[in-house]
């Protein structure tokens, strides 16, 4: 599926795009790149994140980056900063899933969800602040979960846990830093299939897959794609979006709606 052609918002915009390699992480960055957007691909695997930049050609930047290492992604910053410039968009796609129940969770499993996805996040936030304040203007777009907002089936508790922290950070913020021009908001998917998904099982992928209500072009279930996600990350990181802030804009096929 190609990225439509709206005209190039994010033309010459340096954008943060953390778990370039996989999931998500393609669609969205074949989408910003297409509007224009200078692009450094933060991922663990940062041989599918070079490969991924390699296909957009251009001045894509990849990079190899634990979110959940502090240190890690100050480095990361800093190296892309000097190559791109400072950062004025950033999208925290990185993140872990997993299906459990809840006395099946570890303490080890809680920490690794909550230090990826929750850790994670503000650790990169933090990082490019310096940047976004001095240019009084940035996106960040935070990749959360329609299994923060309400009870989810065949998911690990730690998960929506883990996102939900995800989306108090993004109000908590998007009240501190408006005053610097600094929209912050977040996107909470229903399910849409990735790579992500491998470890769940046919049954747990049956029942969220007959969730969702919507049909769209002929085809009933989990027809959700990730360029449906890379869409909604353009627009909230495009001048399009540039009076909404503290907001959650659900992709999810009307998963809510029952």
């Amino acid at each position: 599926m190609s990225a439509p052609d709206l005209g190039r918002r994010l033309d010459g915009r340096v954008a943060v795009l953390t778990g370039a390699a996989g999931g998500f992480g393609r669609a969205i960055a074949r989408r910003l790149a297409a509007e224009g957007a200078r692009l450094a691909l933060w991922d663990r695997d940062v041989d599918g994140a070079a490969r991924l930049a390699e296909a957009l050609g251009g001045d894509a930047l990849a990079l190899e980056v634990d979110v959940a290492d502090s240190a890690s992604v100050v480095v990361a910053a800093d190296r892309t900063r000097a190559a791109l410039g400072p950062v004025t968009v950033l999208v925290n796609n990185a993140g872990i899933s997993e299906g459990a129940d809840p006395w099946e969770v570890t303490d080890d499993d809680w920490r690794r969800m909550l230090s990826i996805n929750a850790d994670g996040t503000f650790w990169c936030i933090r990082a490019v602040l310096a940047d976004m304040r001095a240019a009084r203007y940035g996106k960040i777009v935070n990749i959360g979960s329609l299994a923060a907002q309400q009870g989810r089936p065949a998911t690990t508790p730690a998960y929506p846990a883990s996102k939900g922290a995800v989306l108090g950070l993004t109000v908590s913020l998007a009240r501190h830093l408006g005053p610097y021009g600094i929209c912050v908001n977040a996107i909470n998917p229903g399910f849409i299939r990735t790579d992500i998904h491998d470890q769940f099982s046919d049954e747990q992928l049956a029942v969220l897959a007959a969730d969702i209500p919507l049909e769209r072009r002929g085809e009933y279930g989990a027809k959700g794609l990730p360029e449906d996600i890379a869409g909604a990350v353009a627009f909230l990181a495009s001048p399009d979006s540039d009076f909404v802030t503290g907001e959650f804009l659900s992709v999810n096929g009307g998963s809510r709606t029952g």
